[in-house]
């Protein structure tokens, strides 16, 4: 779309705004929008997000994951009301077999978003509204808080195991809770607002849900410790410890750019994979699926790498 320039006296020259963009995002006279240089490019932002507004659903049908999943969805997507409609009061929870309510999994759900709340509840509705004025400045702050729960789950389930330290394990799942919690506000953030750098959204986007995946790995990990009464062998505590050690040196990387650090977590990940190899036919099953779940994280590091590679350029 291209505007004409407009001249104002001899120093001041005025380029309109696309009404629509203004509507959109409840640009009004007198507002200040963010003017950044960029090249040939001048970016005009706005704190304000996108105005999504409402959205209605009906969860009728939909087991208790489901409908966890697609309110949190929702939240992401950078909706401001959550109507949900339902039929029945009960819904499947496949992990435990039996039927639980649904409004108690929707007050869990919301209860794991940043600035939400049910705000009106009926037998067979429930109206979810967004009570907070969320800022994308608060993205980097957010993003190193992810960070740096998910280095202390990674180092808690090393000593939990080795140490048979079983409250470090139970932690974790208290610690991906909050790292859900913090990743759907930060994806909601870059939805409704997008990042400073607009070129960068898309790359913080995945590395964000792809740290997500990691502490998933580790609440799996541990639970499955914990409810197997699993000791590992030396060879897999090794492996999990070097598995650990090249989540730390991403950590690094990711925010000290370096090409040397590119080489050693791509070195470190092909000798732990060796190991691995090495080892398999010696381990226990119990220490196989750890082994092979935690080889996963090596798998989503090494894809980290390479979107913070096209973050800096």
């Amino acid at each position: 779309m291209k505007r004409k320039v407009i001249q104002i006296a001899d120093s001041t020259q005025l380029v309109s705004l696309p009404r629509k963009w203004a509507v959109e995002h409840g640009i009004k006279k007198g507002d200040e929008v963010e003017v950044k240089e960029e090249g040939n490019k001048i970016i005009v932002s706005t704190e304000k997000g996108e105005e999504l507004g409402k959205v209605e659903v009906d969860i009728t049908g939909l087991d208790r994951d489901s409908l966890m999943f697609l309110i949190r969805c929702l939240y992401i997507r950078g909706y401001d009301e959550i109507h949900v409609k339902f039929n029945r009061a009960t819904t499947r929870h496949h992990k435990i077999g039996k039927e639980v309510t649904v409004i108690s999994s929707i007050n869990q759900e919301v209860g794991r978003m940043n600035g939400i709340e049910i705000i009106q509840q009926k037998e067979n509705y429930c109206l979810i509204k967004d009570l907070s004025e969320g800022s994308i400045k608060e993205f980097d702050t957010v993003l190193r808080r992810i960070f740096l729960l998910l280095i202390d789950g990674a180092n808690d389930i090393i000593l939990g195991t080795s140490e048979q330290k079983k409250y470090l394990l139970e932690g974790i799942n208290e610690k991906h809770n909050t790292i859900t919690k913090f990743v759907a506000y930060n994806l909601r953030l870059l939805n409704k607002f997008g990042y400073t750098e607009s070129y960068k959204t898309n790359s913080l986007y995945h590395t964000i849900s792809s740290l997500d995946e990691i502490i998933d790995i580790l609440k799996y990990v541990s639970r499955y410790i914990m409810e197997n009464d699993v000791k590992p062998s030396k060879e897999t505590l090794a492996l999990m410890g070097s598995i650990q050690e090249t989540l730390g040196l991403f950590h690094d990387f990711f925010y000290q750019y370096g090409n040397e650090k590119v080489e050693k977590i791509s070195g470190e990940r092909t000798a732990v994979l060796e190991r691995i190899k090495s080892v398999s036919k010696r381990l226990s099953p119990h220490d196989m699926f750890i082994v092979t779940n935690m080889e996963q994280i090596l798998e989503i590091v090494i894809h980290l790498v390479v979107t913070r590679m096209a973050l800096e350029y």
